[in-house]
C-alpha cells in the first residue's frame, strides 16, 4: 500500500535521546501501561541492529513514532504511537507504510504484532495493510486486557 506524507513540513528520523521527554509524554497519552523514558533510553543508547526507533516530526514537534526490530526473516512491530491532536490525517498509516518498506529491505517474510482486541482503530489500520488475525494473547495487557496477534506476509522481490 502506498502512502502519501499526509502533511508537507513532515519528517521521518531516527530516534534520539533529545526526543524521549516527547516521546515519553505520548506514552502516557496513548497507553496504559506505557514503555518507561528509561527502556528508551538505555535501548537508543545501547542499539541493537535488529532494533529500529523512528519518530515522525513536525517541525520540532513530535507527531508520532514507531519501534520495529527485525532479526534474520521475521519482523515484529513493537509501538507505534501518534497523539491525539494529530490523528486521523494518516500519519500512523505513513508511519506503518514507511517501517514496512525498511522491514522489505531487511528481507523479513513476515511481519507480526499485537494489538487490544478492544482497539478497533488500530485493528482496522492494521487490516488495510493486510495485517490477518493469526492468534490471541490472554492478558497480553494485564488483567483481563486480550490480544489479538497480527500476521503479514511480505512480498520478496528476487534480485
Amino acid at each position: 500500500m502506498i502512502t502519501q506524507n499526509p502533511l508537507p513540513d513532515l519528517t521521518f528520523e531516527p530516534m534520539r535521546l533529545c526526543d524521549l521527554q516527547e516521546v515519553e509524554k505520548i506514552e502516557n497519552e496513548c497507553f496504559e501501561d506505557p514503555w518507561s523514558k528509561t527502556y528508551y533510553a538505555l535501548s537508543l543508547k545501547r542499539p541493537r541492529s535488529y532494533e529500529h526507533f523512528y519518530v515522525a516530526r513536525r517541525e520540532d514537534t513530535i507527531v508520532g513514532y514507531i519501534v520495529f526490530s527485525v532479526l534474520h526473516e521475521e519482523a515484529h512491530i513493537l509501538n507505534l504511537a501518534v497523539p491525539i491532536v494529530y490523528r486521523r490525517q494518516g500519519l500512523g498509516k505513513y508511519l506503518l507504510a514507511l517501517a514496512l518498506k525498511m522491514i522489505q529491505a531487511h528481507d523479513a517474510h513476515e511481519v507480526f504484532l499485537e494489538v487490544a482486541v478492544s482497539n478497533l482503530p488500530a485493528q482496522y489500520l492494521y487490516r488495510q495493510f493486510g495485517f490477518r488475525i493469526c492468534g490471541i494473547r490472554k492478558n497480553y495487557y494485564g488483567r483481563s486486557k486480550d490480544a489479538y496477534v497480527f500476521r503479514k506476509g511480505v512480498e520478496i522481490h528476487a534480485v
